[in-house]
């Protein structure tokens, strides 16, 4: 999303492994960069609460109950996704205005992502952290 050139090249070049014809092709490529982007966004934030979830499912005397938390879970993570997904499209397409800046928005939440991403990487995520609890030693933001 950063460079969409680039990205374009690319799914010229790597779209050509599905075997079908070029529209179909494009869609099933965003599929899977759509997919593989959420998968390393989303896992690192949901992944414990799941894997918690599913160490109850098996460990619990009452699977019945212990899969209603685990429909319920389930449920409660789709929904955000849904209404984003669908929220996004309705707002894409509705105004001009943010129609007309969307590929740069894009551009810089795929910058503010890598940014993250390098910052988790080199672990100074825990420094900011740090940083944040000697500034706030209670908790207390004043907000």
């Amino acid at each position: 999303m950063i460079w969409p050139a680039s990205f374009g090249w690319l799914s010229i070049r790597f779209g050509g492994f599905s075997g079908s014809s070029p529209a179909p092709r494009q869609g099933m490529i965003g599929g899977f960069v759509l997919g593989t982007t959420l998968g390393l966004v989303w896992t690192p934030c949901a992944g414990p609460v799941l894997g918690s979830i599913l160490t109850v499912v098996a460990t619990s005397k009452d699977t019945a109950w212990a899969s209603l938390q685990l429909v319920v879970y389930a449920i409660g993570a789709a929904l955000p996704m849904l209404v984003i997904a669908y929220g996004g499209q309705a707002v894409t397409t509705r105004v001009r205005g943010v129609a007309r800046i969307a590929p740069r928005l894009q551009q810089g939440f795929g910058i503010v992502v890598i940014a993250f991403a390098l910052l988790s990487y080199f672990q100074y995520h825990t420094l900011i952290v740090a940083w944040l609890t000697a500034f706030y030693p209670n908790g207390q933001t004043g907000l």
